[in-house]
């Protein structure tokens, strides 16, 4: 019946347009209309209806808006015998594609890419959190049912509710503790859970050289330490000693060789998840790839990288230019880890800033040893940073 409803519809559509479309277009248009039953497919139909009610009615406009010297139109295949009241062609037109805009909202294909090109919204008006996102826990509860831990992933990583979000991966890590990383994807999308003490620890055991859970142990520290500093006026705030805690975290940060995400790990689970259970709603897959790191880790990362570039130059000041360069190029190799290792744009960032900054510092140091090679080619790499940092903010590649 529903198809039979929009075969229908793209006959209309057709033949509205023909009864508008100047003369010597009028025959295309039937040949159209004609081939319509040939077209498998109600959506395929309409599509085709679509883009031939298109082509008459661009038709028809050029006919009225361009006069030829005898009263009658000029169009791309020569003069019209006929003319055409402006008034009902405009009218007329105008139905037609209002008609297949809300054919194509019927379209669940349509509908989702409206939703994907709207979800920008939702975070600055909080819809997701009004709306509850019921089809997501629809997912998570058909998921506990199962007893599927991928499926409770999934979900995890996406709800907005952090209690859920939280309950959710716990369960999931109890059906499989190879899902452990979970925990940090969970981590970094809601900074606030107290349940952040007790997972880093098993992280950390798991997965001890990785950057990611040092970066999220950073940000509880920030966090917590947040009060302390909205007590103080404004211009008192930068008197604060950054926090051993977190000097000891950045540092072991900085010194990680690796720097993983889990997001690999999630996209997988997302692929069978999605075939599994028929989830099409494509901006909720979309958002839980869209947070990679904690959302404090880059200005973490530029305070310890500056903090660290200027002990670098007090060494150096002190006649010290071995310890003042391996100061340095702890800047330079932990930028080169992110930038290699990362995923996301604000991580290829992060690691083009810090090895841009540091490579500045060794041409300084180097041009002051007198190395004018390495001087020249620090200077080569800190200005090819410099341009991939400035492509990267302008979206190019």
């Amino acid at each position: 019946m529903f198809e039979t409803h929009l075969r229908h519809a793209a006959t209309v559509l057709l033949e509205t347009a023909i009864r508008i479309a100047p003369p010597d277009t009028r025959e295309w248009g039937e040949a159209m209309c004609g081939e319509l039953s040939y077209v498998e497919g109600p959506w395929a139909a309409l599509m085709w209806a679509f883009g031939g009610a298109r082509v008459m009615a661009t038709h028809a406009l050029i006919s009225l808006l361009i006069p030829s010297r005898r009263g009658q139109v000029l169009t791309l295949g020569g003069l019209f015998a006929k003319n055409v009241s402006l008034r009902n062609a405009l009218l007329a037109t105008a139905a037609s594609f209002i008609l297949a805009a809300l054919l194509f909202f019927v379209a669940p294909p349509f509908r989702q890419a409206v939703g994907v090109s709207l979800a920008g919204w939702n975070e600055l008006l909080h819809i997701t959190a009004r709306n509850g996102q019921p089809r997501l826990l629809a997912l998570a509860r058909q998921a506990e049912a199962r007893r599927d831990p991928e499926g409770l992933v999934f979900a995890a990583a996406r709800l907005s509710d952090a209690h859920e979000s939280a309950r959710l991966a716990e369960e999931a890590v109890q059906l499989d503790p190879d899902f452990a990383w979970v925990y940090a994807v969970v981590a970094v999308r809601q900074p606030l859970l107290p349940e952040i003490r007790e997972w880093l620890p098993k992280l950390q055991r798991r997965d001890p050289k990785n950057a990611l859970l040092q970066f999220i142990s950073a940000q509880s520290i920030d966090i917590a330490n947040s009060s302390k500093s909205s007590q103080l006026p404004y211009w008192r705030q930068s008197e604060l000693e950054p926090d051993p805690a977190w000097q000891e975290a950045m540092a072991a940060a900085f010194a990680s060789p690796k720097l993983d995400d889990y997001l690999d790990r999630l996209r997988a689970v997302d692929t069978k998840v999605v075939r599994r259970y028929g989830f099409n709603d494509p901006y909720e897959v979309l958002s839980g790839e869209e947070a990679a790191l904690p959302s404090l880790a880059v200005w973490d990362s530029q305070r310890f990288a500056k903090s660290t570039l200027q002990a670098g130059q007090a060494l150096e000041d002190k006649g010290n230019p071995k310890g003042a360069a391996e100061k340095y190029w702890s800047v330079a190799c932990f930028g080169q880890i992110i930038d290699s290792q990362g995923h996301t744009d604000p991580e290829y960032f992060l690691g083009l800033s810090l090895q841009a900054d540091a490579y500045k510092q060794l041409k300084k140091l180097a041009a002051k040893g007198g190395n004018a090679n390495e001087a020249a080619l620090f200077t080569y790499l800190a200005a090819t940073f410099e341009e991939s940092m400035a492509s990267l903010c302008a979206g190019g590649t």
